[in-house]
């Protein structure tokens, strides 16, 4: 058994988070925040900034004219396309690793975790009215598996393997499995790595309770994030073998008063998003 604290006391080989993009998401818990504040957080950082401004001129976008300033690009595309941007390239090289304990290629959490977090922006805009920001949900559903990154470079194949056996054979969830392994899971394990990144309480949270959800006394930002990586299974995106591992909530969907048909459109719309997350991901 291992306790969270061990396991990301003993990860070595995360590449370090520009702390501008920390900044940005820390801005988005603050109503009404300005151009000038976010303009103000990423001009701290040159290569980040470099980064972005070769992003947002990229084919991609398609502007009309190059910007050459953050001031322009937060002008030209608005605080979420930039937020989307600074976060693919703040997290993507620190997800784009293959994960062969987990059957997960080079790329594959990352992609499962871009449209994890389509679905959370989504579902903030269109389905539930729990008053969260689009642009928290898409952040914490881009954040919701980095605890998996921890696990699978500290636990050895061996334990890997008894977790894997769990989910495949034992009908165990993968949170149920890596708690009766480890006594832990990388629901806590990532909770704990965006605690000691700073992170915002509501993101710790929901990324904390992501496979069970908090609805009582009301419901919490990790209902949003929950259903979004629900979503994001239906529509196929299952890295490695976690297709068998993820099951939504019915209490979920019954407090939600969600129906199947709001769940196909979901699913189809997040099924459509697939080719804009393959291209966004060339960005980084």
């Amino acid at each position: 058994m291992m306790t969270a604290q061990e396991l990301v006391a003993n990860v070595k080989n995360l590449p370090p988070v520009p702390h501008a993009a920390l900044k940005l998401v820390s801005l988005l818990d603050q109503p009404g925040v300005s151009n000038s504040e976010v303009v103000q957080a990423l001009r701290c950082d040159n290569v980040l900034t470099a980064k972005l401004l070769r992003a947002c001129n990229s084919p991609y976008f398609g502007l009309a004219e190059p910007v050459s300033s953050v001031d322009q690009a937060v002008f030209v595309l608005g605080h979420q396309q930039i937020l989307h941007i600074v976060l693919t390239l703040a997290f993507g090289s620190t997800m784009v690793v293959p994960l062969p304990g987990y059957a997960v290629e080079a790329s594959e959490l990352w992609r499962h975790s871009l449209i994890t977090a389509i679905a959370g922006e989504t579902i903030a805009n269109d389905l539930v009215d729990l008053n969260v920001d689009p642009p928290v949900a898409f952040t914490v559903g881009l954040l919701h598996d980095i605890g998996k990154l921890v696990l699978g470079q500290t636990l050895t194949p061996e334990v890997q393997a008894e977790i894997r056996a769990r989910v495949e054979h034992g009908q165990q969830s993968r949170s149920e499995a890596e708690k009766a392994v480890l006594g832990t899971d990388h629901s806590e394990v990532g909770a704990l790595l965006l605690q000691n990144w700073h992170l915002s309480d509501d993101v710790v949270e929901a990324v904390a309770h992501h496979h069970q959800p908090v609805l009582k006394p009301r419901p919490r930002l990790s209902v949003v994030t929950h259903l979004a990586n629900g979503i994001a299974h239906l529509a196929g995106s299952a890295p490695g073998w976690d297709g068998y591992a993820m099951r939504i909530s019915n209490e979920v969907v019954e407090r939600l008063e969600i129906t199947p048909e709001q769940v196909e459109k979901l699913v189809i719309t997040v099924r459509e998003s697939f080719d804009h997350v393959d291209q966004f991901m060339n960005l980084a």
